[in-house]
């Protein structure tokens, strides 16, 4: 699968209905961010414009244009802590869970 994706920044971004699209049902009480997931793809991640954290179980990650994060199965969550979007590249291939 290929994506992208624009980003709102944290304080505009509609996390009401996220639940729906958790693919791994790990939206959790105790998570640091409302948009935690966990898929069952190896993913590359491309900044293309501005910036956002790359938030996993244990750290964070300031990524900007031009950073790449490569992951299999994580679970994590993308945070736009700035006042302007942030566009993301995301190639998913289907895996096994970590």
């Amino acid at each position: 699968m290929f994506r992208i994706v624009e980003l709102p920044p944290d304080s505009e971004r509609d996390y009401s209905n996220f639940e729906t699209i958790d693919t791994e049902g790990a939206l959790r009480a105790g998570n640091r961010h409302p948009a935690f997931h966990k898929t069952n793809t190896i993913d590359y991640i491309i900044i293309l414009e501005g910036e956002v954290w790359a938030l996993m179980d244990k750290g964070e990650v300031l990524m900007k244009a031009g950073d790449v994060l490569i992951q299999r199965g994580t679970n994590h969550a993308w945070s736009n802590r700035s006042d302007k979007p942030v566009i993301i590249v995301g190639v998913m291939i289907e895996a096994a869970p970590v």
